[in-house]
């Protein structure tokens, strides 16, 4: 989703950067922040972007960027952790799930069918704000011990049936000028500090195109700016939705001779971007299917997403195709090990890498693989630790 939004404001007119961190704001003569210092987190390279407001929509991270307005500026976000684990899909039917608000201790249990295998989860307690949180073993346990209540007598869950866990951090927000700091925001929250840094934290997707329509509306009053047209989300449709049906998948196995997991998955993930996926793809060399050679032989992603989304959706480390494109390493972080290598290989074949860069990139994506559930003695270290 948050590729397909990025992508869609592209088509717009906005500036895209990818991999990019804010190291500092500039102000003017007033003190009032008036752009930003970046850094490109692959090459190196810094450079400073001006502009008539900065808006400061960071989740997690919104008060490291509140800090560099203002070192006095008060925390606003209450991190909290959520860890998910993925099962095998025989721990759900395949169009049923279950959702218990009253556990044993007062949490929220689910498990539902996801991606071909179950999802279950989830914990919720203070964290720190990290770029890669791990799950903890007991949260884990806590989810299997949970879910173990309301199978069969004779399933046993196991600890190795876990395929994949990872934790989220969920940007709960405070109001910094509310008389009870103590009290959260149950949605979200548009904050203008004295600098005009606009900062909007909380929320959740269900409510991320009011949240953005909310916040620029905020930003034409604080900025002045001059709008040319009222607010189009109503009827803005992301990237690849245009002429969408549940059908679609089905001349893309008519047409390029795709198996039908395959086509689904292409027709649900790209739209009518589907085509432009399947026509940089290469045959099979078998007879069937012609089209649509996987990365990993249980799941759907084929070897054409990597070079499309190198080509089209600015990813420029395996971690962006099998984390951030693709969804195999939240479903199976085995499975993204050992398509990795594959991965390395087409990504540098389109972005001319040589071998240290090669090198660098299978050790940073077992060890973001760690963060994922891969078994410890299967991450890579780097030379010299």
């Amino acid at each position: 989703m948050n590729v397909a939004l990025a992508m869609t404001a592209a088509c717009h007119g906005a500036t895209v950067a990818n991999h990019c961190e804010v190291i500092d704001l500039t102000k003017d003569e007033h003190g009032v922040v008036n752009g930003a210092k970046l850094k490109d987190m692959i090459n190196g390279d810094e450079w400073t972007v001006k502009a008539k407001g900065v808006i400061n929509a960071t989740g997690p991270f919104s008060d490291g960027l509140r800090k560099m307005d203002d070192a006095q500026n008060l925390d606003i976000v209450a991190p909290s952790a959520g860890v998910h684990i993925i099962l095998p899909n025989y721990y759900s039917p395949r169009n049923m799930g279950l959702l218990d608000p009253a556990t044993s201790d007062g949490r929220v249990i689910f498990f539902l069918p996801w991606q071909g295998n179950t999802i279950a989860g989830t914990t919720d307690s203070p964290t720190e704000v990290t770029q890669n949180p791990i799950p903890k073993e007991d949260e884990i346990n806590w989810i299997l011990d949970e879910v173990s209540h309301y199978l069969s007598a004779d399933v046993k869950v196991r600890r190795s049936d876990v395929l994949a866990a990872w934790s989220g951090i969920r940007p709960l927000v405070r109001d910094p000028h509310a008389k009870n700091t103590e009290s959260l925001v149950r949605n979200h929250m548009i904050n203008v500090s004295e600098n005009k840094l606009i900062t909007i934290a909380g929320g959740k997707w269900t409510t991320y195109r009011a949240m953005a329509e909310e916040t620029v509306d905020r930003a034409i009053e604080v900025f002045n700016l001059k709008p040319k047209r009222a607010c189009l989300t109503e009827s803005t449709m992301l990237i690849g939705s245009e002429g969408y049906s549940s059908t679609m998948f089905i001349r893309l196995v008519q047409e390029f001779g795709m198996d039908t997991e395959v086509a689904q998955h292409l027709a649900r993930s790209y739209g009518n971007r589907s085509w432009q996926v399947a026509s940089i793809d290469d045959p099979t060399n078998s007879n069937w299917p012609k089209y649509g050679k996987r990365i990993s032989p249980n799941y759907p992603y084929i070897e054409a997403e990597i070079r499309y989304t190198v080509r089209q959706e600015l990813a420029n480390t395996a971690v962006d195709v099998l984390a951030r494109r693709t969804r195999l390493a939240f479903l199976n972080a085995e499975a993204a090990l050992q398509s990795l290598p594959r991965v390395i290989e087409i990504m540098a074949d389109e972005l001319k890498w040589d071998d240290a860069r090669k090198k660098e990139e299978y050790i940073k994506t077992t060890i973001f693989l760690g963060t994922m559930g891969l078994a410890n003695d299967k991450v890579e270290q780097p030379s010299g630790n």
